[in-house]
């Protein structure tokens, strides 16, 4: 039990180290849920859960879950105006993310993008919408893909290309409404109420975009959409409308503190004012708007925030490249130990070839000697076979000859009993006729007989005939059946010309009981069933 010990308090230790990492990454999986719930609605509060997850991994290199509390975080302070620390996050989130959670990568890359707009960094922010894209049409994300579109729309639009900005925003839609993704349709329909156009048109899509949010609860893009209203009630020169959609906008921004809001809502007063005007209100409202906008588009904090991910991503390099360097060596010593074995085994392997090749050089030519040696004996060996297959061949032909004598003197001897029963018919018909009619009968018995005894002078010829047919008949049989043996086929040539069992028992000197058997055996090899007539069969072939 003592020596146990150690033992048991490992795996206990073991067992709480497992609870322990469960626990950390339910709790973070419900803390980034609460973040993605709170993101639109409270910026605030999605940015506080998104960093009590990253403080759940301290130490991690990679991890998912990390990254992603990390991309949500971003996403968290860029709402609220925050642009440096959300951009420094985004690319720290691209270092822990795993390079096979493609879509967390394509979703970084697409924020980042949106980031570099807000900046003003057109050239970068399309180059990294452009790899957001590259990696979603790769695993066939249709959602991410019109949110990438949408962003290139914003891109455009603030490079003051309208009409390249409206075609990426109506693809974007058109995919959204396909997928029935909400968020995603009001986005599209409040971006393409940022420049002037159709009023009632413009109209009818920002109220859907309010409608929508409204149901979602998402109030930073009712602050846009109360924003992109104003802007339209402006273009429309309706400055009352414009004013009123304006102050709502400034209220839902006040209330979730999103200066990207604040200024936009800032600007656009500045623009009614100035239409009206009210010079005094326009021009505070550009100052307050200089001021934030100052504030959220500092340029020496980007590049702060650029130079301190441009000295992270060298530090990187620079170990990367010390690794490569210690496994190029090691590389190059497994490479140097890797030749002096196979140098070695060589050696061995040549030296166990040459031994082999002395061996078999003698075994050969011991071989050749047993060669000749044997090759003399199967010559010999195949002349005794060519003489055994010639004396053989003549049995063959002599017993061959012998069974067609045979079937020829049969096929007689059945001719001749028809002929002497046919006799004996017409003599018992004589039995039983008058004197008067007898004589006639015996007349006409007399010259059937002096009729056979002329036909014996063509006998001899008749037999030839037989033969003949005989030897079309066994071609024809042996083609249709193969695998007959001789006797087989002799037994078929007697059946053929109907001699009885007693008759081919005569001829053949075998009892009837072994020529049945044969019959049997015959039947058998020709696969005939037993409602089929042996005789009837042969006859036809």
């Amino acid at each position: 039990m003592k020596n146990n010990l150690p033992i048991y308090i490992l795996l206990c230790l073991l067992n709480l180290s497992w609870v322990h990492a469960r626990n950390r990454q339910q709790e973070a999986e419900t803390l980034i849920k609460k973040s993605v719930d709170a993101l639109y609605n409270n910026p605030k509060q999605a940015s506080y859960y998104a960093a009590k997850v990253i403080e759940l991994f301290p130490e991690e290199r990679q991890n998912d879950q990390k990254a992603e509390a990390m991309f949500y975080y971003s996403q968290a302070e860029k709402l609220l105006g925050n642009f440096d620390v959300s951009i420094k996050n985004l690319y720290d989130a691209l270092e822990y993310a795993t390079p096979t959670n493609k879509e967390l990568n394509g979703q970084i890359y697409a924020l980042i993008g949106a980031l570099y707009c807000k900046l003003t960094d057109y050239n970068k922010a399309i180059e990294m919408s452009e790899k957001a894209i590259s990696i979603f049409k790769s695993i066939g994300d249709s959602i991410s893909i019109a949110l990438c579109y949408n962003d290139r729309g914003i891109i455009h639009y603030s490079m003051n290309e309208f009409k390249t900005a409206e075609q990426f925003l109506k693809q974007a839609l058109t995919i959204n409404r396909s997928q029935k993704n909400l968020r995603g349709i009001s986005a599209n329909l409040n971006n393409l109420c940022l420049y002037e156009g159709d009023f009632n048109e413009k109209l009818s899509l920002i109220n859907e975009a309010i409608v929508i949010n409204k149901n979602l609860n998402s109030q930073w893009s009712l602050g846009e959409n109360y924003n992109n209203m104003g802007k339209q009630y402006f273009y429309a020169k309706q400055y009352n409308n414009a004013l009123m959609a304006l102050q709502k906008a400034y209220e839902v921004a006040s209330s979730i503190s999103a200066k990207e809001l604040i200024c936009d809502n800032y600007e656009y007063l500045s623009w009614v004012y100035d239409a009206l005007g009210d010079h005094k209100n326009a021009y505070k409202c550009l100052m307050q708007l200089y001021t934030l906008s100052k504030e959220l588009q500092s340029g020496s904090k980007l590049r702060i925030v650029e130079q301190e991910i441009s000295h992270k991503q060298y530090q990187n390099q620079q170990r990367k490249a010390e690794l490569r360097e210690q496994a190029y060596k090691i590389e190059l010593l497994k490479r140097n130990l890797f030749v002096l074995v196979i140098i070695f085994i060589s050696l061995i392997v040549l030296s166990i070839f040459l031994y082999q090749w002395y061996k078999r050089k003698k075994n050969m030519q011991l071989m050749v000697a047993r060669y000749n040696l044997e090759q003399s004996e199967h010559e010999l060996a195949e002349l005794k076979v060519r003489q055994q297959e010639l004396e053989l061949k003549s049995v063959q032909s002599a017993l061959d000859n012998s069974r067609q004598e045979a079937t020829s003197f049969a096929v007689f001897l059945h001719s001749r009993n028809e002929l002497l029963e046919k006799i004996r018919e017409m003599i018992k018909q004589g039995y039983k006729m008058d004197q008067q009619a007898l004589i006639p009968h015996l007349k006409k018995v007399n010259a059937f007989i002096s009729q056979y005894q002329n036909g014996d002078k063509t006998n001899s010829t008749l037999l030839m005939n037989v033969e003949e047919k005989n030897q079309e008949f066994l071609q024809r049989l042996s083609e249709r059946h193969p695998n007959l043996t001789q006797g087989e086929k002799y037994l078929a040539t007697l059946l053929r010309v109907n001699l009885s069992t007693k008759e081919i028992s005569m001829l053949t000197g075998n009892v009837p009981k072994t020529i049945n058997m044969n019959r049997y055996r015959l039947r058998k090899s020709l696969n005939l069933s037993s409602e089929d007539d042996l005789t009837d069969y042969l006859q036809n072939i």
